[in-house]
């Protein structure tokens, strides 16, 4: 069984149901398309693909939130292709994201639409340049849509375990890993998000998530496809525009399912106007789950008592933990308890919201990272096993590895890595912070090399090899902190906050987000290893305790 034998059998039972509804910011409704249309559809671009393309070979989708993704993605796993979902980008660190991507995965074909490839060689950048000279074939969305006529009766069938898409985690400078995601994996994920969200044929789902991530193409995507519901699809820049959009669009058809990172929650409680909040109604919110970054409880709590008066009920908040590693989900936690709250083990005057226990399918446990023993009542990394978990990464053996095959001291295992930092309590998985270095700002991955590159190589006054970019912990959620060393050459009386504005100006510009704070420190005050690598982790830890920084 694939996704794709649940979207033909329900083609028989409803063919003329909605199964997606784009809608622009004022909630009103762009596009839709059926059941039976998606189906059409699907088996058509698979057709092409079977004549155009050869199996196995890898299917770049650079395409905006419209219905021709989901129509490529699922024409492409039907034909045996590997989709690559792939975020669109327009700048220079954008499009070498994408350039990145093809160069790993090794893509034969691109799926975009006329309008996105004018705009991606608008600039004429030295990015552009490189993407316009690559050997590769271009598709139309469009184009293909209007002028396909062919239809398919009958398709190989596809190998459970055999790769459905890839799903990239990379920033846009670190060499980039591709998460392989098999059906198999997909519909035990799947099956585990709908044992705990509970979803009937008659629900209906919001996202605003990106579709080119775990969270909105696994949930937002096909969680309504799977349970042959109707999804409501917002695109993202809609929804930071005018946060209203998501509520208004629950209100207006009556939705059931929904959710998003913290920052998401956040961003309504602040911004949704009192004009805006009289017109809402949330009384058919059943499940609103959080995730994608840590999830802040007063963030929670400040929702809940804006939106409680227009019938938001507190037991609709899933606070959830997961990775594309795992496809998505790793631990929900039920809507019918209470949000659980627990100390950390060696931190007991802080306490920690509980994400739930593991979903069906999986196994989580907590191991030291040093000794490698099972310490499931202390803190320690949480590994995880099961169905849900990837194959590894694409043409990377030794990041594979290093993350997919790792066993206990005991020689329990295989189980992957999260690289996360968490402890078991009463059956709830809380997480409390995180060993590999990622940065997570409103939802999205950042890496740090990415942006201690940028700033290395576009500020002037910085010295090289000295600047860390880390995240810590606020009231309001996570945010980015830059420590850096200036050159000696740079004179006492330049004013620092030039400098800091041209940092900050360089890091909005290539990635979108603003540091909280950056710090100048005195030479040789940036900590390395031996090896000469800075110890960001480190650096992150004399911030939160204020020992040590030397600040100039």
């Amino acid at each position: 069984m694939t996704i794709l034998d649940y979207l033909r059998n329900y083609v028989k039972y409803f063919p003329s149901k909605i199964v997606y509804r784009y809608v622009d910011r004022n909630a009103s409704p762009l596009e839709k398309i059926t059941y039976s249309q998606l189906w059409c559809n699907t088996k058509n671009i698979a057709a092409h693909f079977k004549v155009t393309t050869t199996s196995r070979s890898r299917v770049l989708l650079l395409l905006p939130t419209e219905s021709s993704f989901i129509q490529f993605f699922l024409g492409t796993i039907l034909a045996d292709m590997i989709a690559v979902p792939c975020p669109i980008g327009y700048s220079e660190s954008g499009i070498n994201r994408i350039l990145n991507i093809i160069k790993d995965c090794g893509a034969t074909t691109i799926v975009t639409n006329n309008k996105t490839y004018k705009m991606l060689f608008k600039r004429g950048t030295a990015a552009s340049e490189q993407l316009k000279m690559l050997p590769i074939k271009w598709e139309f969305a469009e184009d293909f849509l209007v002028n396909s006529l062919q239809v398919v009766t009958d398709m190989t069938p596809l190998e459970e375990d055999s790769i459905a898409y890839l799903q990239y985690t990379s920033g846009s400078t670190s060499l980039p890993k591709g998460v392989m995601i098999t059906h198999q994996n997909v519909l035990k994920n799947l099956e585990a998000i709908d044992d705990v969200f509970g979803r009937k044929s008659t629900d209906t789902s919001v996202t605003w998530l990106p579709h080119y991530h775990d969270m909105g193409l696994v949930d937002g995507l096909l969680s309504p496809l799977f349970t042959g519901g109707t999804g409501i699809i917002i695109a993202p820049l809609d929804f930071v525009s005018r946060p209203s959009v998501w509520l208004s669009s629950i209100t207006r058809y009556a939705a059931s399912h929904t959710g998003g990172p913290n920052f998401g929650i956040e961003l309504c409680t602040r911004r949704i106007t009192d004009e805006e909040y009289d017109r809402l109604d949330l009384s058919s919110l059943r499940i609103l789950y959080v995730g994608a970054e840590p999830v802040n409880y007063n963030n929670l709590k400040n929702f809940a008592n804006r939106f409680s008066p227009i019938k938001f009920f507190a037991t609709a908040f899933v606070p959830a933990y997961g990775l594309a590693e795992s496809t998505l989900a790793v631990s929900l936690h039920h809507s019918t308890e209470s949000l659980f709250l627990n100390k950390i083990p060696e931190n007991l005057t802080k306490a920690v919201l509980g994400c739930g226990p593991p979903v069906l399918h999986t196994q989580v446990q907590i191991v030291s990272p040093d000794s490698l023993q099972i310490v499931n009542g202390s803190q320690g990394e949480i590994w995880v096993s099961g169905g849900s978990v990837a194959k590894g990464y694409w043409n990377n053996e030794l990041a594979t590895e290093h993350t997919f095959n790792a066993y206990t001291s005991c020689g329990k295992g295989p189980f992957m890595r999260t690289g996360d930092l968490g402890f078991l309590a009463d059956g709830q998985l809380i997480i409390t912070g995180r060993i590999k270095e990622i940065i997570i700002i409103n939802g999205v991955n950042y890496y740090p090399y990415d942006l201690e590159e940028i700033i290395s190589k576009n500020c002037e006054y910085v010295q090289q090899n000295t600047t860390a970019a880390f995240s810590v912990d606020t009231p309001d959620g996570e945010r980015l902190v830059i420590a850096t060393e200036l050159k000696r050459s740079v004179c006492r009386d330049i004013d620092l906050d030039d400098i800091k504005l041209d940092i900050s100006k360089q890091v909005g510009m290539a990635f979108g987000i603003v540091p909280k704070e950056i710090y100048f420190l005195d030479s040789g005050k940036i900590p390395k290893t031996s090896s000469g690598k800075i110890q960001r982790l480190k650096l992150r830890e004399q911030f939160n305790y204020q020992d040590n920084l030397i600040i100039i």
